[in-house]
């Protein structure tokens, strides 16, 4: 009778406790000896034991959650009277004169004014209503993010993206004779003004403007990309046609002061429409479009009307397969074909100093030329970056096929052919992306921590007119038939956007090449190489 009297009196506490909302901790142990208690005395089951047990850590659980909230909302107001502590003080101290550390005298308030004061405090410290925005307009944000952005909350909505590049030269000649032609001096290499961005996410635009040089061309980029698919893209405007390693890559990221001398051989800039894509891991790269063939947006065409098609693929095999050793080794061709006109054929190479050593055009007897029938360009590219190095060479054909003059016929045939390294001297590593050489970033940059960043780099150039060219077309003097020049260049990379370049290049050529003639007296200075040192800073961002 009395373990009854005490199971129910047992389980009439448990379910009180039970019913005013759950148990503590301490009072859970204490209840669970209770269960243990009555259950070997038989005053309950093991089954009423264990639904009370299930019960017991059902209600502890639920007890916890609610004091883990409790927490946070004591935390919570516990910030907000901080909050609202620090703005009565300021207000307080505005009030008291007290202005910017400056004592103010206290302003008088009419008693018919308290209450409009009054209003006004309880108004200023309503909480602000998001203004409604209309279908269409979205706030803009500037930012610095690797460079000045104005763009939209919502990423990639529309973004403004605002940079240039600014590289100032000064150039030293030594020519292989006694007579000094003075042309050494300060230049502005270039000056330009990008301007590129997204538009709802899937437009891409760019537009480049070059200041350098008295009436020059000066809208160089002016484009909108387009990504349709993952492996096509398409984009229209004026733009760098798809063809070499050298001339697809950015001014900014050469490590010498001038490209290559197979440069002049590419086609560069054109109007038109482009398909291009990089897929399989980055493994194969594409570019393939159409263009006027003409050049330049403002350039002077020829009387052909036919388009000019240009086409590049890189292949990178072991891009991204765990292979470190091969992982940077890429290879291409480049392809080029337009019918063409006598009024097409202008080609003129330079050295790196800027000297034109190889002139095809009106002035060098073209006005003989009676017809011409296309223009094809291939080449053929090879690269490989690993750790501190990059390797990269390139050969470049242009042919301008059955040029006929008064007294005969014959090709137009010019070649060059380089191979050039670069070795990072403080260990970063030069990269290849979609087909192109990418930007060195120091791994410390100058005043924040280290002295920026330190490359070496060699070049071997060879140029080669071919001898129909210089028989029938080149003056002698004018135009040399072949040069050999060699380049080493120092690079200092300060930080990503300030590099200082010393370059010194050796050319060759076959023949004496006038380098200067003075109008008035008629004295012509002639030389057989040309040794031109470039000293450079180059800003961009």
């Amino acid at each position: 009778m009395k373990l009854q009297v005490l199971g129910l009196a047992g389980l009439f506490s448990l379910f009180l406790l039970l019913g005013l909302g759950g148990v503590s901790a301490a009072q859970g142990e204490a209840l669970e000896q209770l269960l243990e208690l009555l259950q070997q005395n038989g005053a309950i089951s093991n089954e009423q034991a264990v639904k009370i047990k299930t019960t017991l850590e059902r209600d502890q659980k639920v007890l916890a959650e609610r004091e883990q909230q409790l927490e946070k909302r004591e935390k919570a107001l516990f910030h907000r009277e901080q909050a609202l502590g620090k703005k009565e003080q300021a207000l307080s101290l505005k009030e008291g004169g007290v202005v910017d550390g400056r004592k103010e005298p206290p302003v008088v308030t009419r008693p018919e004014e308290a209450t409009e004061v009054k209003t006004s405090k309880v108004e200023a410290e309503k909480p602000l209503q998001k203004a409604p925005e209309e279908k269409g307009v979205f706030p803009l944000e500037a930012i610095f993010d690797d460079g000045f952005y104005l763009r939209s909350r919502e990423r990639d909505l529309f973004d403004l993206r605002i940079g240039g590049l600014l590289q100032v030269d000064y150039r030293y000649f030594s020519y292989d004779s006694d007579a000094d032609p003075d042309k050494n001096k300060f230049d502005i290499r270039r000056a330009r003004l990008l301007l590129t961005g997204h538009l709802y996410r899937r437009f891409f635009y760019k537009f480049q403007y070059e200041f350098q040089g008295a009436g020059s061309r000066n809208l160089l980029d002016a484009y909108v990309d387009t990504r349709v698919l993952p492996f096509i893209s398409f984009r229209v405007g004026q733009f760098k046609e798809p063809f070499s390693l050298e001339q697809y890559t950015a001014d900014k990221d050469i490590p010498f002061a001038e490209r290559a001398m197979g440069y002049y051989l590419t086609p560069g800039r054109d109007v038109g429409l482009m398909a291009h894509a990089s897929f399989w891991e980055d493994r194969i790269y594409y570019g393939v479009g159409i263009f006027n063939g003409d050049g330049l947006d403002d350039t002077v065409g020829g009387d052909s009307d036919s388009p000019e098609f240009t086409g590049r693929v890189v292949y990178a095999p072991f891009r991204n397969m765990g292979i470190p050793l091969w992982n940077g080794l890429q290879f291409g061709g480049s392809y080029s074909y337009a019918k063409a006109d006598r009024n097409n054929v202008k080609v003129e190479v330079k050295t790196s100093g800027l000297t034109t050593f190889f002139n095809v055009n009106s002035a060098a007897k073209f006005n003989i030329i009676r017809e011409v029938d296309s223009r094809t360009r291939y080449g053929a590219e090879l690269a490989w970056a690993y750790g501190p190095l990059l390797l990269w060479g390139e050969y470049i054909n242009l042919r301008f096929s059955d040029v006929r003059t008064s007294d005969a016929e014959f090709d137009i045939n010019l070649k060059d052919q380089y191979g050039a390294l670069l070795w990072m001297v403080t260990g970063e590593k030069p990269t290849l992306k979609n087909g192109v050489i990418q930007a060195i970033r120091p791994l410390r940059n100058l005043w924040q921590g280290g002295w920026g960043a330190l490359g070496l780099a060699f070049r071997y150039d060879h140029f080669d007119g071919g001898d129909a060219t210089y028989e029938y077309l080149a003056e002698p003097g004018n135009s040399v038939r072949e040069a050999t020049a060699y380049t080493i260049a120092l690079n200092w990379y300060l930080n990503p956007y300030l590099r200082l370049l010393i370059n010194a290049t050796r050319t060759q050529f076959d023949q004496p090449l006038l380098i200067i003639k003075d109008s008035l007296t008629g004295k012509a200075i002639y030389s057989d190489r040309e040794d031109v040192f470039t000293g450079r800073l180059q800003l961009q961002f």
